[in-house]
């Protein structure tokens, strides 16, 4: 029997983050593997369809859609869509879907952090708006994961939360541990290409610890800047990757107070080739999150051969395995001390970088496509008993 599966590819690109990358290698996968009698169908955005296209092939069908995530058009839009397909299932890749979706659906939820990290300091609205948006958040949450015919997680630790805070919903969860990107292992720039991205950002004359990513209160960046304030080493640099959010405009408000302006620096945002670039220039990446999805960040380092050097918070030392440095992310003289062990011992630098590389290899988006192309299956199949 030919089945019609719709997948809402609209944060597909890099530009989206960690979803983004998750929507575009797990669509890449799917369609190397997907079984010859299932057709899959996208959802775009009007403007990104020649871009998807151009990535992804003619394997999909595509259906080019107005409205964006988190906008009302959505809510009428995508049901009129979804109705009008006759699909058997819809693989929402974010908890973002319409309130009433009439076909059965598999959701991805990379994580719940708005559950445990709320309030004043995770927002820039006054509270008359954010209250209301946060109960509204809770509301839709519980609402997509009661209706889901299946939820998928980026981890055991993720999947131990929701059994917890969702108790119904036990048997319906399955982890997909996600990929890195092939190009982190076998598009390494030469040694001329390094040195010319570290001039580009100022940091040829520095020894320097990289961190990548968002600046949001959980990322916990203000204790790694402090930490970094307790090295003696006054030689080394802190390098910020990071595209320019109001948070960002926070913690650059604290450098400039704490008088740290020479030794942290904030790249902005960088490509994929210029981050690999600076990944092997750099002493280590440091991950010091209070709470995750997955960590992906890490092991792109590790897949570079930079050693990395981790929070032991939330799900990071399950994708980390033996391969990371832990600290206790809440101790900023916990976070400096990992700082000086990889500056002071260059063997356990060096035995860290062999764990990375070894530990990456684990990873697959291949497993991925694999298990949610199981997770589909399953779906379809509950979908027939109940019918």
């Amino acid at each position: 029997m030919r089945r019609k599966i719709l997948f809402d590819a609209r944060m597909f690109g890099l530009e989206h983050a960690g979803i983004g990358r998750y929507v575009t290698n797990l669509l890449s996968e799917i369609k190397e593997q997907a079984p010859p009698d299932w057709e899959f169908f996208l959802l775009v955005r009007k403007e990104k369809e020649r871009k998807v296209r151009e990535k992804l092939g003619n394997f999909y069908h595509y259906l080019p859609v107005n409205s964006s995530h988190y906008s009302l058009g959505e809510q009428w839009e995508l049901p009129w869509v979804i109705k009008k397909g006759g699909f058997d299932l819809v693989h929402f890749p974010h908890f973002n879907l319409p309130a009433f979706s009439p076909t059965p659906y598999v959701v991805t939820i990379h994580d719940l952090i708005k559950h445990f990290f709320r309030g004043k300091k995770t927002t820039t609205k006054p509270g008359v708006l954010y209250w209301p948006k946060y109960f509204a958040y809770r509301i839709l949450v519980r609402r997509v994961i009661r209706k889901a015919e299946q939820i998928i997680v980026p981890s055991n630790w993720w999947k131990k939360k929701l059994t917890t805070l969702f108790p119904a919903a036990k048997g319906r969860i399955t982890v997909t541990w996600e990929g890195v990107d092939e190009r982190f292992q076998t598009e390494l720039p030469s040694k001329q290409e390094v040195q010319k991205t570290l001039s580009l950002f100022g940091l040829k004359k520095y020894r320097f610890f990289v961190y990548t990513g968002s600046v949001y209160p959980h990322k916990n960046v203000e204790r790694l800047i402090e930490a970094f304030s307790l090295l003696k080493r006054k030689d080394i640099v802190l390098a910020i990757v990071c595209a320019r959010n109001v948070f960002l405009h926070r913690l650059e408000e604290i450098v400039k107070k704490a008088k740290m302006e020479k030794r942290v620096v904030f790249l902005g945002f960088v490509s994929d080739r210029q981050l690999v670039a600076l990944y092997r220039g750099a002493i280590a990446l440091v991950q010091p999150s209070l709470m995750e999805g997955f960590g992906l960040t890490g092991l792109e380092a590790m897949a570079v051969g930079l050693p990395v050097i981790s929070s032991s918070a939330s799900c990071l030392p399950e994708i980390y395995g033996k391969a990371a440095l832990y600290f206790n992310p809440y101790s900023p003289r916990a976070i400096k001390e990992a700082l000086e062990t990889i500056l002071t011992h260059p063997e356990k630098r060096r035995q860290l970088i062999a764990l990375g590389r070894k530990r990456v290899k684990v990873f697959s988006w291949k497993k991925t496509a694999q298990k949610t192309l199981n997770v589909y299956q399953k779906a379809l199949e509950n979908g027939e008993k109940r019918g």
